[in-house]
């Protein structure tokens, strides 16, 4: 027979609620997937060594060739700000969304 063995009533777990951003953006006519990919690929590359990232891609829409999404999951508020005060946040993302008809577009989520 087998024993399960219970956790010490001490035993606490450590829960984080994680935060989510889903940047969208659709990009200027003639904008090439290549000059978005040079400035994203950069930006997912710097991002993902951030203190307190869990996560960051970008994908590009199966259905509308202009539009892209930033993935992002970051540990707490306060890295995220961190992160979003960075060097090549605030280098990167001005050129990223020049790029685009009008901007990004951020939806947050929590878990």
């Amino acid at each position: 027979m087998l024993a399960v063995r219970k956790a010490p009533l001490s035993y606490k777990l450590n829960i984080i609620t994680m935060i989510r951003l889903n940047g969208f953006f659709e990009v200027k006519e003639g904008v090439t997937e290549t000059q978005v990919k040079a400035l994203a690929d950069e930006l997912v590359e710097k991002s993902l060594k951030d203190e307190g990232n869990h996560g960051y891609d970008l994908f590009h829409s199966a259905t509308r060739p202009n539009v892209y999404m930033f993935c992002e999951t970051w540990e707490s508020d306060e890295l995220l700000t961190k992160h979003s005060n960075s060097e090549h946040f605030t280098r990167l993302v001005p050129q990223i969304e020049a790029l685009t008809k009008d901007g990004l577009h951020l939806e947050r989520f929590e878990e």
